[in-house]
């Protein structure tokens, strides 16, 4: 059973450059511009296994995304990671404290990227 992946971030090519890289290793992949779309779209596809989200967004960022999931019961149980170039650790905290399951910071390894996905898929 393929796992599906929804990819999250405001820029166009990083959202497709990891959409490909996911499904060059077999996953399938929903992808949506901002937090807003990307919760819309979590609500009508509850296939959906992981989110893998950008941090700073316009109109609704990952952190809103993340409370947004965690506190609705249909989807809390998605685990969500964040792939971002922020790097502050009280906002780190913060999405710990929301429920975040991991931080990979841009740019990222891929071995150090799929070992995360690869946890969030069997532990999330």
């Amino acid at each position: 059973m393929k796992k599906t992946i929804l990819v999250v971030d405001d820029f166009a090519s990083i959202r497709d450059f990891v959409c490909e890289t996911l499904q060059r290793k077999g996953y399938d992949t929903l992808g949506a511009a901002n937090g807003t779309d990307a919760y819309q779209l979590l609500a009508q596809q509850p296939s959906v296994d992981l989110v893998l989200t950008d941090y700073n967004m316009p109109d609704c960022t990952g952190f809103e995304l993340l409370k947004k999931i965690k506190s609705n019961p249909t989807v809390a149980k998605v685990p969500v990671i964040f792939l971002t170039t922020e790097s502050n650790p009280e906002k780190m905290r913060s999405a710990k404290d929301a429920g975040l399951l991991a931080w990979i910071k841009k740019p990222y390894r891929s071995e150090t990227f799929f070992a995360q996905i690869e946890n969030a898929l069997v532990n999330g």
